[in-house]
């Protein structure tokens, strides 16, 4: 039967444009929305007692005319063009016109994408890649299960033409083109396309037996799937932003050699890992800290604090993070990095904290990734609830994410409470802050209505958010740090951070009189309330919206009788109480009197205080310590 393009007709029915919601879902950043879709397919198909899926990216340039059915092809992207000139569509026009410009190239550069030691598409699976849209196969621990994120190929395509070629593990052999154009006339008819051609033989546009050889440098000899992407959009980057793509998606996958990677002649695979991530030419700026913080993460090296949690009976994940010092603050990330099996990055909650350190959590092969999978977006970028049709699965998939980020949160709030590993540049904390509010998918974000002290209702001011340095590393003369969420340290000997205060630009404060008390005739002294300035104390935001803080406190002795207070500043320099709503010592609620936290001990070493105040928005802060003595 006879090999050629075929444009089916859309039956007097629906008229389809180029820019279809399939393909504008991946022309964010084709490059690596290509590398991403095709890793995760090939991954899913692996065959089985294979340790892992190998995966190929290789250009090559062929002569125009060897492109199967290119006359007929060249001769619908004109069409399609001509039509839309009639219909004075100057955007459709405009593209169709580079089109034909790329097609009409004498050579042709072309894109490979092979993988092995999988099972190549066999049965329906090839039916449902090729003509499939909206529809998989794919059940349980899997990377992708739209059915949609094979139109990523077509983005990188400059006349949106690819071919499928298999080898399956059952020895078959099978090819198919595909095109996506526009509808356009038909020629003798009144009939439009629907705008997608198929390269493959009779009327039902079956595929083609045997394997497509458009490579002449390349054979296929075992398993697998080559996908060729016809005119590739060759930018000056693309190895750069491929590897860093699957470098940023996969690590973990690599790291556990499941998965090795080739970019023409580069290979990335678990032994020769950490050289690649080291070599800065091979990696996008905007991708390294991530990739440099899931190596440091998944080494498990020093620093690095490792939890394993169960989510509410769906399965269990591994949660891990590392904290940063001075040195290495350029580092850390203070995102937290979402991983499901089949080891693929989903999403990062942003800003887990603004103490510098970088979070990781990886979801295995149990239900919770089953759930998580369902609620996907297209691209595998982000959990969306809203797709659960039922209104009682809704709640409870929000449910299980809150929960998951709630483990996640109180685990870092333990790591950097307790973390003795660095040194912490408490002065310089300012340079954490976020510029901007944080959305939706942030552990903790949004602009919110700040509750302040009753007594000073009109003139508290809300801290404004300044710019600082982006390398929290180098010190200027004019480089002032904001620390509303970290609070100061007192002085003192042999501290284990730096010294000073945190007062900002605001000036000194002074600790003030210590406050005596005694008996109601006035002669006899019974206590005095004594400032403790020779203690150790870190202070930092847990959870903003909620006012949550946390308070480490270090003593070098006992103190039986504990009083401990909260300041926040307004912008202007002038200081306020905050009222402390609840405080635990140790675990142990304590009381509170007047908006402070009273009548508590505290012992040798360290003390860990979680406080709750009204303040629900950064500001800079300092927490006070007194004793009541005889």
């Amino acid at each position: 039967m006879e090999e050629s393009w075929r444009f089916v007709g859309n039956n007097y029915a629906y008229e389809n444009g180029l820019d279809t919601a399939d393909m504008e879902t991946f022309k964010k950043d084709p490059i690596a929305s290509l590398a991403r879709e095709s890793c995760q397919n090939s991954i899913d198909a692996k065959k089985k007692g294979e340790k892992k899926v190998k995966i190929e990216f290789k250009t090559f340039d062929i002569e125009k005319e060897k492109i199967p059915g290119y006359d007929r092809l060249k001769a619908e992207i004109e069409n399609c063009k001509q039509y839309k000139k009639m219909q004075e569509n100057n955007k459709e026009y405009e593209q169709l016109n580079d089109m034909c410009k790329a097609i009409n190239k004498e050579k042709i550069t072309c894109l490979r994408i092979s993988d092995f030691n999988t099972t190549g598409l066999y049965g329906e699976k090839f039916y449902l890649l090729t003509k499939g849209s909206g529809i998989t196969d794919k059940t349980g621990a899997t990377g992708g299960s739209k059915g949609i994120g094979k139109y990523a190929s077509f983005v990188a395509s400059s006349f949106n033409t690819v071919f499928y070629s298999t080898y399956t593990i059952d020895n078959e052999s099978k090819c198919l083109g595909i095109s996506k154009l526009c509808s356009a006339p038909i020629e003798d008819s009144d009939e439009k396309t629907i705008g997608i051609g198929y390269y493959g033989i009779d009327s039902k546009n079956e595929p083609i037996e045997g394997q497509l050889e458009l490579d002449e440098k390349f054979k296929r000899t075992s398993p697998g799937t080559d996908l060729y992407i016809l005119g590739f959009r060759k930018e000056e980057d693309w190895k750069e932003k491929i590897l860093s793509k699957l470098l940023d998606s996969f690590l973990i996958a690599i790291f556990e050699d499941e998965l090795e990677i080739k970019v023409e002649d580069i290979t990335v695979n678990k032994e020769n890992l950490p050289e690649i991530i080291e070599n800065e030419s091979l990696i996008t700026n905007n991708l390294k800290k991530s990739i440099i913080s899931q190596y440091l993460l998944i080494n498990e090296g020093e620093g690095v604090f490792v939890k394993e949690v169960d989510i509410l009976g769906y399965g269990q994940v591994k949660i891990f993070v590392k904290s940063f010092g001075k040195e290495q603050a350029d580092l850390a990330t203070n995102n937290c990095v979402m991983i499901r099996y089949p080891y693929m990055k989903i999403k990062e909650f942003s800003r887990i904290s603004t103490m510098p350190c970088s979070v990781m959590c990886i979801i295995g092969d149990n239900q919770l990734n089953k759930e998580l999978k369902d609620i996907e977006n297209p691209q595998h970028t982000d959990w969306e609830p809203n797709r659960k049709n039922n209104e009682a699965l809704r709640k409870e998939i929000k449910n299980i994410i809150m929960q998951l980020k709630n483990y996640i949160v109180d685990f870092v709030i333990e790591v950097l409470s307790t973390s003795e590993t660095e040194k912490l540049d408490i002065e310089g904390a300012g340079d954490y802050l976020p510029e901007s509010n944080m959305d939706d998918s942030d552990i903790t974000g949004g602009e919110q209505e700040i509750s302040v002290a009753k007594e000073t209702p009109i003139i508290v001011k809300k801290v404004q958010n300044k710019k600082f340095s982006k390398n929290p590393i180098v010190e200027t003369e004019t480089l002032e740090g904001l620390v509303p969420d970290i609070g100061g340290i007192e002085e003192g000997d042999d501290l284990s951070v730096p010294t000073g205060s945190n007062t900002g630009s605001a000036g000194t404060l002074h600790e003030g009189d210590e406050e005596k008390g005694s008996t109601e005739d006035g002669d006899e002294e019974i206590l005095r309330r004594v400032p403790l300035t020779d203690m150790k104390k870190v202070f930092f935001v847990a959870n903003k919206e909620k006012g949550e803080y946390i308070a480490i406190i270090d003593s070098v002795y006992d103190e039986s009788d504990c009083e401990l207070e909260v300041k926040y500043f307004d912008d202007a320099g002038n200081q306020y109480n905050a009222n402390i709503l609840e405080c635990t010592i140790n675990g142990t609620n304590v009381d509170i009197e007047d908006g402070k936290a009273v009548r508590f001990k505290i012992t040798r070493g360290k003390t860990k205080a979680v406080i709750t105040t009204n303040l629900t928005d950064y500001y800079r802060c300092e927490v006070k310590l007194y004793a009541n003595r005889k």
